[in-house]
């Protein structure tokens, strides 16, 4: 219940935002840099957040055409993490979190790395600050996706990253900027057939979208059972290449009683291939073994929606 009151009021908050969030803006003080008032249509703008963390400012910035990929990225990353000067325009990172360091890879794609007290990070501030960031480096032409990725402060191994473009803030002038409705597969109550539900998955909460889809899986829906033993720990999630694994605890081998171990594997595997960035899946076991009865664990899996009924 209060998870559910929660998200109520986060909902509450992100129609709040916008209302407010494309308002007036002041003139700028800086001769370099410019407040952007109406529109972004001409220029490049620098996605900045107000000290209230409740607005985004954009200010005008002169960018040399002529500077390579590699310069034009170092250079808007310097402007997003020193700020614009003032309490107005302040650097896209929430409290709880640390930047450490960016990777371009020259080929369109840009890697950021936090640091992040995961259970503290406000989640309406992170919604925010992945979309200046992404807002902002997408201008540039040669730069397609921004991969958002935050590495628990307490646990290390605890690594969440979400692969962003600017199609995941497409409808952000929307109550429903931040979520997104994709299909899951449970098994039926025989266990032996795959049952399509729907889940909302809300990039405004501090778990990413394949952490959203596992805990989906983890509810009852009328007519489905979970996937997983109760025994069962999902202990880390990652997607890299389009290539998404979660790790379990050893339970996972054991399976289910009452689930074929073909359903229960494509409950996961059709759920998690929903997700835009993931083409392939694999589900590892932590420590003890690399098959879960008959079927191999070390493969890649694809889908198959031969389970699913019609």
């Amino acid at each position: 219940m209060r998870q559910i009151l929660k998200n109520i009021a986060m909902t509450a908050v992100v129609m709040l935002l916008t209302l407010v969030i494309w308002g007036c803006r002041s003139d700028s003080d800086s001769s370099n840099i410019t407040d952007q008032k109406t529109s972004v249509e001409d220029g490049f703008y620098i996605y900045y957040i107000n000290d209230g963390w409740t607005d985004i400012s954009m200010k005008k910035m002169d960018v040399d055409q002529q500077l390579s990929s590699e310069n034009t990225v170092d250079l808007v990353m310097k402007a997003l993490l020193e700020g614009g000067g003032t309490s107005k325009f302040g650097t896209p990172v929430p409290a709880g979190m640390t930047y450490q360091r960016y990777i371009y890879d020259g080929y369109g794609t840009v890697n950021l790395i936090f640091e992040a007290d995961l259970e503290n990070v406000d989640p309406y501030a992170l919604v925010l600050s992945k979309e200046a960031f992404v807002k902002t480096l997408s201008q540039i032409d040669q730069v397609h996706v921004v991969v958002y990725e935050m590495v628990d402060t307490v646990n290390e191994s605890n690594v969440v990253k979400d692969k962003l473009t600017l199609e995941s803030f497409a409808d952000i002038d929307n109550m429903t900027d931040s979520e997104k409705e994709i299909r899951i597969f449970m098994p039926d109550s025989s266990g032996t057939a795959l049952v399509e539900k729907s889940l909302t998955l809300d990039y405004s909460q501090k778990e990413s979208l394949p952490e959203q889809v596992m805990k989906g899986l983890g509810s009852s829906y009328d007519g489905t059972v979970t996937p997983l033993n109760n025994k069962t720990v999902v202990k880390s999630i990652s997607v890299e290449d389009g290539l998404c694994t979660v790790i379990f605890n050893d339970a996972f081998v054991n399976g289910k009683e009452g689930v074929d171990d073909n359903v229960l594997v494509y409950s996961i595997v059709d759920s998690l291939l929903e997700l835009d960035d993931v083409n392939l899946v694999q589900l590892r076991p932590d420590n003890t073994g690399n098959r879960l009865n008959d079927i191999d664990l070390e493969r890649k899996f694809t889908g198959d929606y031969s389970y699913v009924t019609r």
